[in-house]
């Protein structure tokens, strides 16, 4: 059995990991901290376990393996690096760290002190893109050449029952968070995006915000890769009917998918037109990948590469829109052109 403790409410879905890990088998879990103390002992009344002020503490007891990382992002370092110093298995929420040499600090803390650290990056383990990444190792759109994916809801948006939208005040803290909507919700087209096309060359990016917030509510950010496909990642909160995209063309073909849905022509098949194939099973969650690597050592499908190029792109998108110009991505060294 895994002991979990979690660590904040603070993310809008600390509740969903908190569920999940309830009904998980493999894990219990025996208390809950918070930076914010009156949060965290409502949330542990609720679940009927502890509630520690002293993260030191929580870290340091014995019915606590692992933890569940849901503090605000600019927290991540630190809480994490703690969590393996304490020798705990982390499971967090995407973004890992705000820079990409935050994010190697980590991997050094996890490699030294042996513990397993997992990324919820859920998209990834959906049957429409484990679909879309085997048409592609197959060779069925040819060369890929340009890459679309799009992810808004309207959370910034005033509505009656949430004159200030339905997304926590604190989602459009830049201290907190780092950014807004492409460091969040621009977290999920980024890592698909990175998985078809590769290693990143160059971006630009066009960070706004439509509801006047102190962070992007809306962001458009272009990628270009080694391979010379090109992607056009969206991300934002104004937009309440707008349906998850990913367009994925090459010289020989196309895959479209609109929410859970996909078809694809490609000149490799024998049907003519769109076809609407038979998808693959769901693959594990983040969480299940996480505790099958603590129990066996299996490894995940959700790796280091997936979380270190997630905050290499979202770093050098702020470094761009901020700068106002293409940016020239090194392994960690960007610069504006």
């Amino acid at each position: 059995m895994i002991r979990v403790a979690l660590l904040s409410r603070w993310h809008v879905h600390a509740d969903d990991y908190a569920r999940e890990a309830s009904k998980n088998p493999s894990i219990a879990i025996t208390v809950v901290w918070d930076e914010d103390p009156a949060r965290g002992k409502r949330w542990a009344d609720e679940l009927g376990v502890d509630f520690e002020n002293s993260l030191e503490y929580t870290l340091s007891r014995e019915d606590v393996d692992a933890v569940i990382v849901d503090t605000p992002t600019a927290m991540h370092k630190e809480v994490i690096l703690a969590a393996a110093k304490a020798k705990k298995h982390i499971f967090s929420e995407k973004v890992l760290a705000l820079t990409e040499e935050d994010v190697e600090d980590i991997f050094a803390s996890v490699d030294e002190h042996n513990v397993s650290l997992m990324l919820s990056l859920p998209r990834l383990n959906d049957p429409t893109y484990l679909y879309a990444e085997q048409a592609v190792q197959k060779g069925l759109l040819g060369k890929l050449t340009s890459i679309r994916c799009r992810l808004e809801h309207g959370g910034a948006l005033p509505t009656e029952s949430n004159p200030d939208g339905w997304l926590p005040a604190h989602f459009f803290n830049k201290e907190q968070c780092g950014g807004g909507a492409l460091i969040d919700l621009g977290a999920h087209p980024i890592y698909l995006t990175n998985r078809f096309g590769g290693d990143a060359v160059s971006l630009y990016a066009d960070m706004a915000s439509y509801t006047d917030r102190p962070v992007d509510d809306h962001a458009t950010v272009i990628v270009r890769y080694t391979s010379g496909a090109t992607a056009t990642i969206e991300a934002g909160f104004i937009a309440s009917k707008s349906p998850f995209i990913l367009e994925l063309h090459g010289t020989d073909g196309t895959i479209l998918v609109e929410e859970r849905s996909l078809r694809i022509q490609s000149t490799h098949l024998d049907e003519n037109g769109w076809i609407t194939p038979d998808l693959p099973e769901q693959a594990p969650s983040a969480m299940s990948q996480w505790v099958a690597h603590i129990e066996d050592g299996e490894e995940p499908r959700i790796t280091r590469e997936d979380m270190r190029l997630l905050t290499r792109i979202n770093e050098a998108a702020i470094q761009s829109s901020e700068a106002g110009k293409r940016i020239e991505l090194g392994n960690k060294k960007h610069t504006t052109v």
